[in-house]
């Protein structure tokens, strides 16, 4: 797998009527804020990833409750909604990072009021849970990135694959994307919105306002998860071929399903999506490196992006 670089492009779409935003890129200086909209993360991660940040050039700054320990949660409701307005109402703040998933970003979007991201438009770095707000802000016509948060970033240091890359793409190099072959793949070239994250994540907005698989069209759409069995995700899918779903879908992009041992049905999560997704025609791909994995590469969530998948491997980049 490789990683090559374009020189930044405007991206543009249309969301429910409006221009997609791109939040500004950061410049070497800016200030970072990490949250905790979910779950409480370990402090020697929050630690690790603000020396990161800093090493990179930028000030890291935490949300008042970034460690309070409130059950299993970062806070309370109203703690980490503080946190959350905090960062993106803060004029010297440039980008926000969630400190880690877990359960409880539905909490927080509840209670902000309608239009809040497209308010304070600002790049959302994260992933698992986080997956709800990157759909809370596409849904508002905002851009985010789905990418690692505290934890890998500080991993090795900042140094390994997947950080560099969020490194030059909070700079504005726009990643391009080789991937090796799946022998399920199905070949094919389309140019979408990119929008998906945590199947589960999604599916329990599922009918909300925070709900971008209903409310987009032409997409193309990537799916990750992790400890769910491969009965509750065939449920998944057949929920979203139900509802139409899939029928708005121009391109597949199946990542990383950790832990979902195999069962007396499906010996792998590429057969449960090959099963369903057969009866359709767009292009697919399978084992991308995106989810709960160590290669979980940054994808813009709500940017136009072209899938190429031929059988020497795929490709994904975004486009002028």
């Amino acid at each position: 797998m490789a990683a090559l670089l374009l020189p930044v492009v405007a991206l543009a779409g249309k969301n429910k009527g409006e221009a997609m935003i791109m939040p500004q890129f950061l410049q070497l200086g800016d200030t970072i804020a990490i949250i905790s909209p979910a779950s409480l993360p370990k402090a020697d991660d929050v630690e690790g990833a603000c020396r990161v940040l800093r090493e990179w050039g930028y000030v890291p700054v935490l949300g008042q409750h970034v460690l309070t320990e409130h059950g299993s949660f970062a806070g309370n409701i109203e703690q980490r909604k503080q946190d959350v307005e905090w960062a993106f109402v803060s004029p010297n703040v440039k980008a926000v990072m969630c400190s880690r998933g877990g359960y409880g970003s539905i909490q927080v979007l509840l209670e902000l009021r309608k239009g809040f991201f497209r308010d304070y438009p600002k790049w959302l770095i994260g992933y698992s849970d986080i997956s709800a707000m990157h759909a809370a802000m596409v849904a508002n016509g905002v851009m985010s990135i789905h990418g690692n948060m505290c934890g890998p970033l500080c991993a090795e240091n900042g140094n390994d694959p997947r950080s560099q890359m969020l490194k030059r793409l909070l700079v504005g190099e726009l990643p391009r994307y080789e991937v090796a072959p799946d022998s399920l793949n199905r070949c094919g070239e389309v140019t979408g919105r990119l929008i998906g994250g945590n199947m589960a994540v999604l599916a329990d907005v599922a009918c909300s306002e925070f709900d971008i698989l209903q409310s987009e069209t032409d997409y193309i759409l990537f799916l990750e998860d992790v400890d769910e069995g491969l009965e509750a995700l065939n449920r998944m899918i057949y929920r979203m071929k139900a509802a139409g779903i899939l029928d708005r879908v121009k391109g597949l992009i199946v990542g990383r399903f950790n832990n979902a041992p195999a069962n007396k049905d499906f010996k792998h999560i590429n057969e449960v999506f090959h099963s369903v997704v057969k009866d359709y025609d767009f292009p697919v791909c399978y084992d991308f490196p995106t989810g709960h994995v160590v290669e979980n590469y940054p994808l813009i969530e709500g940017a136009m992006a072209t899938l190429k998948i031929t059988p020497e491997g795929v490709t994904l980049e975004y486009v002028k």
